[in-house]
């Protein structure tokens, strides 16, 4: 009998050595960053969960900052700077993007019911940024780690948020690259997807995001950057609209108090509906109901437009560079 109580415990010890350092690993480094504070997230060399990074940048600095304009959306919202926003607010206001990967109406509407309830904060000035692929897709918390949201606004279990980070790290090819390039330092392609080989930097103030070495490498050369990425930028067929009608009973009803919390607080708000490169007009059911909430507060740029026909105006089929937000800040504030 004691040799087969041996055997066990060598097993048992055999696992646990390779977790106890695996897990010591996940802790030295931090890969996700949910770790440890950080006062700069920049430069990320994992992809991140950005809602974590801007609700974390948000409680670090909101009592300092008093902050009273906020950015809401998807990472397209990377596309409208607080630094040119400011130039259209009142010269008190103090902006700050609050933004998520992918994020959703629930992501919105339980960020909004969360400032709403910090007696501290004032929501002056709202900046709502919807897209057709994503905003309407999911109507509670996100899965994954790259999409769940913080447990301060979305109320859920701490523990299985954290959970959410360790299983990813877990995963066999996340180890593999994670090691590979925190040993090395060189970027490879079986990378794509965890580890970030853009250069980002986000404003430790306001949230703002930068995505450095795309806009440089357009400004240098757009011939080039847009030659080399032909089979992404993908022929389209002219403008169609969406045929799926998005905007569910549960969605609906977070419109509607996102629209009740704006009205209690006074804010002065603007939506904008995304110009994607795809030229595909929101559902016009969705549409009507948007308008029916938000009346003239709606400012539609889906579909086939002056934004959506240049590629120049795209890092990727997906994102639209800063210029675009900038103009559409103009237009909608003029």
């Amino acid at each position: 009998m004691k040799p087969f109580i041996k055997n066990i415990l060598y097993f048992l010890l055999l696992g646990f050595i390779p977790m106890a350092i695996l897990t010591f690993g996940y802790v030295y480094f931090d890969p996700f960053k949910v770790v440890k504070s950080y006062s700069n997230y920049s430069y990320p060399y994992v992809v991140p969960n950005k809602d974590y990074i801007s609700t974390e940048m948000f409680l670090k600095n909101n009592s300092i900052q008093d902050y009273n304009s906020f950015v809401f959306g998807s990472s397209r919202t990377n596309a409208f700077r607080p630094s040119v926003w400011s130039n259209y607010l009142p010269i008190d206001s103090k902006p700050f993007v609050f933004d998520a990967s992918k994020e959703t109406i629930y992501g919105i509407y339980t960020k909004l019911k969360f400032l709403d309830s910090l007696k501290t904060t004032n929501l002056k000035n709202v900046l709502i940024i919807l897209c057709r692929d994503y905003s309407f897709d999911y109507e509670k918390n996100s899965e994954g780690h790259l999409f769940i949201k913080h447990p301060i606004t979305s109320k859920k279990n701490n523990i299985a948020f954290h959970f959410e980070f360790y299983k990813a790290y877990l995963d066999p090819k996340f180890l593999y690259c994670l090691y590979d390039y925190t040993l090395t330092k060189n970027y490879k392609s079986y990378m794509k997807g965890y580890i970030e080989f853009r250069k980002i930097t986000y404003d430790t103030l306001t949230n703002e995001t930068n995505i450095i070495d795309k806009e440089q490498e357009i400004t240098q050369n757009p011939n080039a950057y847009y030659a080399k990425r032909a089979s992404v930028f993908y022929e389209r067929v002219g403008e169609k609209t969406d045929t799926i009608k998005r905007i569910n009973k549960t969605n609906y009803f977070m419109l509607k108090e996102i629209k009740r919390i704006l009205d209690k607080n006074k804010t002065k708000y603007k939506i904008v509906l995304s110009p994607l490169y795809e030229q595909i007009k929101f559902n016009s059911n969705d549409l009507f109901i948007l308008k029916s909430i938000f009346k003239n507060n709606i400012y539609d740029f889906s579909g086939k437009n002056y934004f959506t026909q240049k590629k120049i105006n795209y890092y990727e089929a997906s994102h639209y560079r800063p210029s675009v937000g900038d103009s559409i800040l103009k237009i909608i504030y003029k």
